[in-house]
């Protein structure tokens, strides 16, 4: 029996609007930067820290992000944790991320005129790669 397990569920806000590359003409990628916040302290200050995870999507993810996801926007990502690394002057760096397989758009309010008033009726607020 094998006992690895890789999933994370988190939540939080943007920091900025998400980079869209396109990398392939049938592949793209969606990266974004997610501020989660956190007590810090194990007495009862109410001291707060926050995290800034690094965030991919790809495919069908990344295309309905690039509409949807804006700096701000609350989110809640799902997916696993990837390291990867690579030389840059000689130097071994290493990159933390989440590789997310969904994402839902938590605040829909705010951006429901502008999806009304897209083209593309098939947008929907939640994103699944197993779909």
């Amino acid at each position: 029996m094998s006992y690895n397990y890789n999933y994370c569920t988190l939540m939080g806000r943007l920091t900025k609007d998400p980079e869209f590359k396109q990398i392939t003409e049938s592949f793209c990628k969606l990266t974004f930067i997610l501020a989660i916040t956190r007590r810090f302290s194990k007495d009862q200050n109410g001291k707060h820290e926050t995290d800034f995870i690094p965030i991919s999507l790809s495919g069908k993810n990344a295309s309905i992000g690039s509409q949807l996801l804006k700096k701000g926007s609350p989110v809640l990502v799902a997916g696993s944790i990837q390291v990867r690394n690579y030389e840059k002057e000689n130097e071994r760096r290493w990159i933390t991320e989440v590789y997310a397989d969904s994402f839902q758009l938590l605040n829909k309010k705010k951006y429901t005129d502008d999806v009304a008033n897209q083209s593309n009726d098939e947008i929907d607020d939640t994103a699944n790669l197993n779909s």
